[in-house]
């Protein structure tokens, strides 16, 4: 699995440049905080104090290289958005339809285990912000024309209007399943349980032949 870059350079749209190696892991500590403080608090829960006390820094830290806490916000979703792309080909590799699927489905559990806060955020504060929610659901939709371009090489017989309706459920399927995973602590299943990731990449599977695409 490609290891996720450390809040790329995109953060910087929403942040102070950063020319040193010392100031940019700042920096970096920052978002990272951030997101930790979101997926403890939610974003209206979380106060500039928290996060900065979580970074290990002062208040003015923080506020020196980011406006407010939105900025933090956005930095950190788009930062999501170009690790996602960057690891796009693990995204949707593999041998056979099964291992495409079964991959897709453990390595966007991966990215939601690692960007609880992020999503949580989102979520939370997506209709206030549609930058944020645009962003996210545009990696959404990037990621499932990679697994409809990926599933097609292997699926035959079938025409590709079919599939590219069937591809476009099937990354709904899996956020719905893991949104709530990361919202609701007292969901029947945990995105950090290996079988639950199994149960939902079976559910792609049966989902997928009952479409007629797998015998």
């Amino acid at each position: 699995m490609a290891t996720a870059r450390p809040f790329p350079e995109i953060a910087e749209k929403w942040a102070l440049p950063a020319q040193q190696d010392r100031s940019r892991a700042m920096r970096g500590r920052i978002l990272k905080a951030a997101e930790t403080v979101f997926a403890e608090k939610g974003y209206e829960g979380a106060r500039i104090a928290d996060i900065a006390k979580a970074a290990k820094c002062s208040v003015g830290a923080v506020y020196f290289r980011f406006k407010d806490k939105d900025a933090l916000f956005f930095a950190i979703a788009e930062s999501f958005a170009e690790d996602v792309r960057g690891g796009m080909a693990d995204l949707t590799g593999g041998e056979n339809v099964e291992a495409i699927v079964r991959g897709y489905v453990s390595r966007t559990a991966a990215q939601f285990r690692a960007h609880k806060g992020m999503f949580r955020s989102v979520v939370e504060r997506g209709f206030e912000h549609p930058l944020a929610m645009t962003t996210i659901m545009g990696i959404r939709d990037e990621m499932a024309e990679a697994l409809e371009h990926s599933l097609a090489a292997r699926i035959k017989g079938r025409r590709r209007a079919d599939l590219k309706l069937a591809v476009r459920v099937l990354p709904q399927m899996v956020y719905g399943f893991l949104i709530t995973g990361v919202l609701n602590a007292r969901a029947p299943t945990r995105i950090d349980d290996p079988r639950a990731m199994n149960e939902a990449a079976d559910a792609m599977i049966a989902y997928l032949t009952a479409k007629g695409f797998l015998a």
